[in-house]
This record gives C-alpha cells, structure tokens and sequence, in this order.
C-alpha cells in the first residue's frame, strides 16, 4: 500500500458531520487507498449492509444502525491501517477533526508500532 500521510496527518473528516458524512467520508478513504483483499472485502460487505438498511431512511433506527456500523466495523478497519508512530482517531489539538496523527509520545521514530485494538469482523 502506498503511503496516504502527508505532513503529518491524513484528515479524514470534520467530526461535527452527520452520521452518514462521517460513513461516507471514511469509505471514500478506504476506496482511494490500495487495500489488500480482506480488507477490500470487508468495505464491500459494509457497503452492501448501507444498502440493505436504506429502508430505514433518517428514522431513530436508521441512524442507530449507522452509528453501530461505524463504531463496530469501519473504525476497526480504519485503525488497522494506521501507520507505524500514528493512531486513527480525533485530532488531539481540534476535537472536531477524523483522521490519522502522530503518536504523541513518538518522537520522530517509526519503528514503534501501532497496537490493533480489533480487527475488522469477516
């Protein structure tokens, strides 16, 4: 996979976005990076579960399906392709920003690596 941060960081999205911006955000990410084929599989089937829900419209139970979706399968994902010395996450100096930053306590080594706290369900 090629590298994506630049500067630094890779800014995925503006956290004060509905939930369906943020989903629609982050996939956007997954689908311009080069992802191996599990990983590739995995949007696929997250993608596929976005359509199957479009009944539930802006109902209460749709946007608890988005969020669960999120928080359970494409912030798993998402965090699994964090570099080494970067974490993926809320910026720690803007609360209102997604993305990829430098580990705080790395101080210009890349050689430590990132722990995976989940890896996507497949």
């Amino acid at each position: 996979m090629r590298k994506f941060i630049t500067n630094r960081v890779k800014l995925i999205s503006r956290m004060d976005r509905d939930i369906g911006v943020l989903i629609d955000n982050c996939l956007g990410f997954l689908y311009s990076i080069d992802l191996g084929h599990e990983m590739r599989k995995e949007t696929a089937r997250i993608e596929s579960a976005l359509y199957d829900m479009v009944y539930l419209g802006r109902t209460p139970a749709g946007c608890e399906f988005k969020e669960n979706l999120f928080r359970t399968r494409i912030v798993p994902l998402m965090k699994v392709l964090a570099p080494s010395g970067y974490y993926f996450g809320i910026d720690p100096d803007n609360n209102g920003l997604l993305g990829y930053w430098r580990q705080p306590d790395v101080d210009g080594d890349d050689s430590q690596s990132i722990p995976v706290e989940s890896r996507p369900s497949g």
